[in-house]
């Protein structure tokens, strides 16, 4: 059994040693660490070729010759991954010592599964855990009050995303299903990959906090640390509806689904024309039963609040939003 971590660098001298030194230190060794590095013009090469010359068959570099962005990025470092298992990787974040042997176990104990990922606490510039949220209540994944188990399917067709691709695991033989991936804007590797296998219903989790996702002002994609609450309690309440768990009763319940829906109705048709008809997600039909909920969820709107319904209307058509 070998293991793989598949790195993207960009302009990340200021982190990249802690979350490289983190990778090295896993009690269960990583065999090789791909990183591809996206035309960085700090002193991120540097750092990484220092590392090189103390682990020169561990580390390997690659250099992109122009920027190709993060998506490619990733398809470029999993493709060139060796291991049975890859472990996905920004550059920014530091790794718990025990996150390798944890997921692997998870593998070992659950053959079925092709992909397992985690949560994370949420740390600042200075390696410190900043708040009592967690990774997974930053981004309106409220695993821990849900029933279970959980549709992963569902939630992220209708909701969002779960999956950070920073915690992500994925078995080597799931390659040919992931990529290529698509270079869409607004539509990241991680949810692509995820989508996809939780569509064969095989995309696991673990509870777990493996890692240090670090929140800081550079980041290209990053999660907001500073939920109060009422957000919570809002994206909780919302998940619930999506995954049939409870009916929406109110105005404002009805107004944040159409929100969401509308939103995912064009990032999943924007998805499907960037995508080939044999793609193992059919995101045209996704993209059309958003729509569905959208205009079903807006109907609600009308019957429970008329007035509130028109205003809301009458706004969305000055702003151009929500507009069919």
């Amino acid at each position: 059994m070998k293991t793989s971590v598949a790195m993207c660098t960009h302009n990340g001298e200021k982190f990249i040693k802690y979350q490289i030194e983190s990778i090295l230190q896993q009690s269960l060794p990583i065999d090789e660490i791909v990183i591809c590095d996206d035309g960085s013009n700090d002193k991120t090469i540097e750092i990484i070729t220092q590392f090189q010359q103390e682990y020169p068959n561990k580390i390997f570099l690659h250099k992109n010759p122009i920027n190709i962005g993060s998506n490619k990025n990733f398809e470029k470092a999993i493709s060139l991954c060796n291991g049975d298992y890859i472990f996905l990787s920004d550059q920014d974040d530091i790794w718990k010592k025990n996150k390798a042997e944890k997921i692997i176990q998870y593998f070992s104990k659950n053959e079925s599964a092709e992909a397992v990922f985690s949560n994370a606490e949420l740390i600042n510039d200075n390696n410190k855990k900043f708040t009592d949220n967690n990774l997974w209540n930053s981004i309106g994944f409220i695993e821990n009050q849900l029933p279970k188990p959980i549709d992963l399917f569902h939630h992220i067709k209708f909701k969002s995303n779960t999956v950070t691709g920073a915690t992500l695991c994925i078995k080597q033989e799931i390659k040919p299903l992931i990529l290529p991936i698509p270079d869409i804007q607004k539509f990241h590797h991680d949810e692509w990959i995820a989508i996809i296998i939780a569509s064969r219903k095989k995309l696991e989790y673990l509870t777990d906090e493996l890692i240090s996702y670090r929140i800081h002002t550079e980041q290209q994609i990053g999660a907001k640390g500073n939920l109060n609450k009422n957000r919570l309690k809002n994206h909780l309440a919302t998940a619930n509806h999506i995954l049939d768990h409870t009916t929406p009763e109110k105005y404002l319940d009805y107004a944040r689904l159409t929100r969401i829906y509308y939103r995912n109705y064009l990032k999943f048709k924007k998805v499907a024309k960037n995508t080939k008809e044999n793609s193992p997600v059919n995101f045209k039909e996704i993209s059309e039963t958003n729509l569905e909920l959208f205009k079903k969820c807006n109907d609600s709107l009308k019957k429970v609040n008329p007035v509130l319904y028109f205003f809301r209307t009458f706004t969305d058509k000055i702003r151009g939003k929500r507009q069919l």
